[in-house]
């Protein structure tokens, strides 16, 4: 036992976090069920994160964060027993007499807006408490994008506001503006298509009570990203706008541009179009949690296997549906047709470039020649090509 408590283990970060997590989260319980004493609760604490000792490591900041807990618990224990004692008969008295004194009690930003209000008790939020913790372990970039979204929250119509007044704001989206703010992924549909309207993108909301509202004039995308020079354009329109909101998460957005452009050209071009949907999915599962940047690149490895490979999940997944008429008699020359989605006669650009995935069923275009429209790709065709006149 001697050798093991003498043993110099001081790693990088916090070692065996959910363990760590989950070890922190029931001392504090204990404390507050009167298990042991506090300076007992912050002994263990200290024992039970690895690096807790290490001075300015995450252990140190973690082990800070559960202290502080610790105290929030001990105040509204003392408050509960005040309470107990007669301090809640004063309290419901009316202002004229003792309750002045009791209105200064509490300074948690949580009353600031509403004295009144009955004061959540964090402490039994259980994800509350593991966030002050795993917090520690988060980037300083990721920790000040935390900060900014909570502050946001509060009233997210004011901070559009600003930033629509600001002179230094870029032309953008309001709704995706507004993304931004709230934390959402942005709509590269919609940030393309604001590139080349012309239209002014005016909308109001009407209430029809209930809680019922309309919005009228809501934009829909005339212009969709399919291609990676369209990616490109909507993309350094986001990246200009997000780094606008979160000037710290520049890097973040350049590292996560390279990563999509190296994907891009060192794929066919047949791939380009799951590269687009794999961009979307990552986006949308960075904004869907708090400890995930865009730049954590080798974190994406098995969403690129599921949109990229052939027989990738998500792949196979977005390819369109058809309808098996085998079994109903007639094959597919009997009525009544056999694709579950309307096909385009336009040509497959991809069959025309003899890198289609898909065959002649299951492709939404039809696989044809884009020169003379019969059964063959475009390099097979004995056509000659027209001269422009």
């Amino acid at each position: 036992e001697d050798d093991q408590s003498n043993r110099p283990t001081v790693p990088a970060g916090i070692a065996g976090q959910a363990e760590v997590i989950k070890k922190c989260t029931d001392l504090v319980q204990d404390f507050r069920d009167k298990k042991f004493s506090k300076a007992v609760a912050c002994t263990k604490i200290m024992q039970a994160i690895p690096t807790a000792f290490v001075e300015g490591g995450a252990g140190e900041r973690a082990a800070h964060s559960c202290f502080e807990i610790l105290d929030q618990i001990e105040k509204e224990l003392a408050e509960a027993a005040a309470r107990g004692s007669g301090g809640a008969r004063r309290s419901e008295s009316p202002q004229g007499g003792n309750g002045g004194r009791r209105h200064s009690r509490s300074t948690s930003p949580h009353d600031e807006s509403n004295p009144k209000r009955r004061r959540i008790n964090d402490a039994l939020l259980h994800w509350v408490v593991e966030d002050i913790i795993v917090e520690a372990t988060l980037s300083p970039e990721l920790v000040q994008t935390r900060k900014q979204l909570i502050e946001y929250s509060r009233d997210p119509k004011y901070v559009l506001g600003t930033i629509l007044n600001s002179t230094r704001h870029m032309s953008f989206p309001k709704s995706e503006w507004l993304a931004i703010i709230k934390g959402q992924a942005i709509d590269l549909n919609k940030v393309i298509t604001g590139q080349f309207s012309i239209a002014h993108e005016r909308q109001h909301v009407e209430s029809i009570g209930d809680g019922i509202q309309l919005l009228f004039g809501s934009s829909t995308p005339t212009k969709t990203v399919s291609m990676q020079s369209e990616w490109i354009t909507a993309w350094t329109k986001v990246a200009e706008a997000t780094a606008f909101v979160f000037p710290h998460r520049r890097r973040e957005l350049e590292v996560y541009r390279q990563y999509v452009m190296d994907l891009f050209t060192s794929s066919a071009n047949f791939v380009h179009e799951r590269i687009i949907l794999l961009d979307r999915k990552l986006r949308n599962e960075a904004v869907g949690r708090r400890d995930l940047e865009l730049s954590d690149c080798t974190r994406f490895g098995h969403w690129e296997r599921s949109f990229l490979n052939d027989n990738g999940a998500a792949y196979l997944e977005s390819k369109p549906k058809v309808k098996d008429t085998s079994k109903r008699g007639g094959g597919s020359n009997s009525g009544g047709g056999g694709d579950s989605q309307k096909k385009s006669a336009e040509p497959c650009r991809r069959f025309n470039d003899e890198h289609c995935p898909s065959n002649k069923a299951t492709c939404c275009y039809a696989h044809v020649c884009s020169r003379c429209k019969r059964n063959h790709p475009l390099p097979k065709c004995d056509r000659p090509a027209a001269v422009p006149e």
